[in-house]
């Protein structure tokens, strides 16, 4: 197995190029490679190279470009997950883990209910999220990085169009529960993606759920009986609907 590596601003026109920072501290200091050792460079924008270390410095690497990987593991179908602000560390795991499942982009909202009070920088905030997705993609063999957007409003989740997208909220009191029904629709060859909105610790008022209902989303509960922590409840809906588009014939 090849240790990979991630450079944001890969410039593939060239073939040696530096590896610095928190990369060249793993790289060097943590891993011990050495000159002429083999590593895998992805720039988390679908550019995956196997490259050689060519010399090690005091502070910088240089590798040699040596061939390009085709992309592997990313689903066909755009996954969103818009996930209600939780506290804590529950937000940390469900971006790492949403990483894992293969979402393509993460939002996370403040509703009504929502737990965690908001400071006026948030900044620190997004880019340890940003971390967590480059180090999940990095373990998890992942080509192409999933975008962080900023915290948004439940509204501003609503008033987005998500043209293409089959539009899912999960809410413990919905009648339906055929979530995985809902999921033929993913082999429509107009369905581009799928968002699925998950609610914070407090869950959504009904004003709320009504609101999603009439920007055309669509109330379903994954089990009958069980209520679902925040964390778990995205973990679940992105497993089931990773195991629907690897299962059908058409995606």
């Amino acid at each position: 197995m090849m240790y990979r590596f991630f450079l944001e601003n890969l410039d593939t026109t060239k073939e040696n190029v530096v590896i610095t920072g928190d990369e060249f501290y793993h790289l060097k200091k943590v891993l011990r490679l050495n000159a002429g050792d083999e590593i895998i460079i992805f720039d988390g924008k679908g550019n995956d190279f196997i490259a050689r270390i060519e010399t090690l410095g005091a502070k910088e690497a240089v590798a040699s470009l040596k061939e390009k990987l085709e992309i592997s593991g990313e689903s066909k179908i755009k996954i969103v997950l818009a996930q209600g602000l939780a506290k804590g560390s529950k937000m940390d795991m469900i971006i790492q883990k949403a990483t894992e499942l293969g979402v393509s982009e993460i939002i996370a909202f403040i509703t009504s209910r929502t737990v965690p009070k908001l400071k006026e920088n948030t900044n620190k905030k997004i880019e340890r999220w940003k971390s967590i997705t480059i180090e999940s993609s990095k373990q998890c063999g992942r080509s192409i990085i999933p975008k962080i957007e900023e915290i948004k409003s439940f509204n501003e989740i609503l008033k987005h169009e998500w043209k293409r997208h089959l539009k899912i909220i999960l809410w413990e009191n919905a009648e339906d529960m055929r979530f995985r029904d809902k999921l033929s629709m993913l082999d429509n060859p107009d369905t581009k993606g799928i968002i699925v909105i998950v609610g914070p610790e407090g869950g959504f008022s009904i004003d709320e759920v009504n609101d999603a209902t009439n920007s055309g989303f669509l109330p379903v509960r994954l089990f009958s009986d069980i209520i679902l922590r925040t964390e778990t409840a995205a973990i679940a809906a992105l497993s089931i609907i990773n195991y629907e588009i690897s299962s059908s014939r058409n995606l």
